[in-house]
């Protein structure tokens, strides 16, 4: 494993970490279809979270924020639809 992926699952773990320290109930893990990848899905009482983790070493690539664009967002709801789908037929 590459110190970058080192560092992603360092992150992932971090932010699962926040998520069910607020309460949260984290359902899967690195899901994938042939759209793509997320990170996180969790429960925020009724609500389902869908979470992109960035994490960096530092600031000279800019904040992890401005890596998720409009597209990035888009894709998410579409990845969003296509984890729910994936549910129903469990």
């Amino acid at each position: 494993m590459t110190e970058r992926q080192q560092l992603g699952r360092w992150g992932e773990a971090l932010a699962v970490s926040y998520l069910e320290d607020r309460g949260m109930t984290v359902l899967d893990r690195n899901w994938r279809c042939r759209h793509g990848e997320i990170d996180i899905v969790a429960m925020d009482g009724d609500c389902l979270v869908v979470c992109e983790v960035k994490t960096r070493s530092g600031l000279g690539f800019g904040d992890p924020v401005e890596a998720v664009t409009w597209r990035k967002y888009a894709r998410l709801r579409r990845l969003a639809a296509a984890w729910l789908a994936d549910r129903r037929h469990e």
